[in-house]
């Protein structure tokens, strides 16, 4: 250790007798104090004169992005600058603010609510507070300006960064806490992305911990897709094969072999495919023929009672037919045309009951007709054929409506158009599907093999699937007992 130059007695010797040393005005401390009140004075008047003649752009962080632009001159639309204007600001809210702020960082609740001003359909109104903008078990409230960052330049604002949904779905034990909080919530409250009425979306049972699987990225190890874990099958009962509608022994259609597009058509915007129906992609080929001599006479479909009708009726179905298809003007042509075709039914159905039974449930009641060509035999194969076809006691048999599913993935999204240059087959494997119950979607596989930052191809970050706020529909029924404002939301919730 260094021995010191002067000893303390040494040092004490130079203010022996000069007791008041710092009671003396020394030249460099009052320089140092004058500059120091002259900071501390102009300060104050800086804000003074700012707040009556100065600009706001003096405080400007940054250019404002492109969605705000209209309101880049007015900072009062986003900032609240009331608490500092007039009367309103006093040294007690001052020192409250300033000690807030040291233990609870920056407080975004009155931007937040700046922003529910304009953005006011996207935060879901009317849920309790004990609910949030993402998911009901979420355990902490996401400020707006948390995510959706302002004054970092112009053009768009930036995109939100995986790194904001890896804080929570990354972490995992916040993943544990909003599993446990789901668990004491009602199943109803989860059911709030509203579809269109017109759409039939296949919902799968909420796993029990929710969605709260812990993941880093999409291509590693983001979950596979609930439907492909739980091996979902298709609740339809319509009878389809399509490896069958490949083979090649199918006669073109219009001159266009049959594929993928021939059936499945999309939608004016590309994103979604229109549904498929009978008279639009089924009847092109088969078409109900009743009679093979006149393959001009269909049954009716989609309504058993007219059916029915159809066939009770038969003098008068070919009453009719003899004169708009056959030319047949006299009433005694007509007749005899009748007459003969009713006859040449009672030669291979016995009665009328036996004929109804053939059309109902009869899966191929032509079969013996299948060695002639497509253009000439009768191509109604039964109703059974395609549907399943229920016997009633002392009525009409019934047909189970097909379930056509409109979507069958809600919790992403999916846009068919930009997926054009894929090959249908490569994602949906129809070629080798035999069975109505083979679920024909897309593994995570099929997905990682474009969106993965390895290949480089396309985006792969979480919005490109996933929307973070729940939609502005929300279930009348989940929330009726308790509401609140999105204000009173964002005021009383944790931040």
């Amino acid at each position: 250790m260094a021995t010191p130059g002067r000893t303390q007695k040494q040092i004490a010797e130079r203010y022996k007798g000069n007791l008041g040393y710092y009671k003396r005005k020394h030249p460099w401390r009052v320089a140092r104090f004058c500059a120091s009140f002259l900071a501390l004075a102009g300060g104050v008047a800086g804000v003074v004169l700012f707040q009556r003649h100065g600009n706001e752009e003096f405080f400007n962080s940054g250019v404002i992005s492109s969605g705000h632009a209209t309101i880049a001159k007015d900072c009062a639309q986003c900032h609240d600058k009331s608490a500092a204007a007039g009367n309103d600001l006093t040294l007690a809210k001052f020192s409250g603010v300033v000690k807030d702020r040291f233990h609870r960082g920056v407080d975004f609740r009155s931007i937040d609510l700046r922003c529910q001003d304009c953005h006011e359909k996207h935060p879901p109104f009317g849920l309790p507070k004990k609910y949030d903008l993402h998911e009901p078990n979420v355990v902490e409230n996401r400020s707006c300006s948390v995510c959706h960052q302002e004054h970092l330049g112009p053009g768009p604002m930036k995109r939100v960064a995986d790194s904001e949904c890896a804080s929570c779905h990354g972490n995992a034990a916040v993943m544990q806490a909003s599993a446990k909080k789901g668990t004491t919530l009602p199943p109803a409250v989860f059911h709030l992305r509203a579809h269109p009425p017109q759409q039939v979306v296949f919902e799968m049972p909420r796993p029990a911990p929710g969605y709260t699987q812990v993941f880093s990225s999409f291509a590693a190890d983001h979950p596979e897709f609930q439907l492909i874990q739980q091996k979902a099958r298709d609740p339809d009962v319509l009878r389809f094969n399509h490896q069958r509608h490949f083979a090649a022994d199918i006669p073109p259609v219009s001159g266009q072999k049959l594929d993928c597009n021939y059936c499945h058509k999309p939608e004016p915007g590309g994103r979604y495919y229109q549904r498929i129906s009978f008279a639009a992609n089924c009847q092109a080929c088969h078409a109900l023929q009743f009679d093979v001599k006149n393959p001009e006479l269909k049954i009716p479909h989609g309504d058993v009672a007219l059916v029915r009708t159809f066939l009770r009726t038969l003098p008068a179905q070919y009453g009719d037919y003899a004169r708009l298809k056959k030319g047949r003007t006299r009433d005694a042509d007509v007749q005899s045309f009748v007459v003969q075709q009713i006859r040449q039914l009672q030669e291979q159905f016995r009665t009328g009951e036996e004929l109804e039974r053939a059309v109902f449930f009869a899966t191929d009641p032509y079969k013996p007709q299948r060695q002639q060509t497509a253009a000439i035999r009768a191509n109604f194969a039964g109703c059974a054929f395609c549907h399943e076809v229920k016997m009633a006691a002392n009525s009409a048999p019934t047909i189970t409506k097909p379930i056509l599913v409109d979507r069958w993935m809600p919790q992403a999204q999916f846009n068919h158009a930009k997926h054009a240059s894929v090959k249908c087959d490569e994602c949906h494997n129809a070629r080798q599907s035999r069975e109505t119950s083979d679920l024909l979607m897309p593994a995570k596989a099929n997905c990682v093999t474009c969106h993965s930052p390895q290949t480089k191809k396309v985006a792969s970050d979480c919005l490109t699937c996933h929307g973070y706020h729940a939609p502005a529909q929300v279930a009348a029924d989940a929330h009726a007992s308790e509401t609140s404002s999105f204000k009173e939301m964002l005021l009383g919730g944790n931040r």
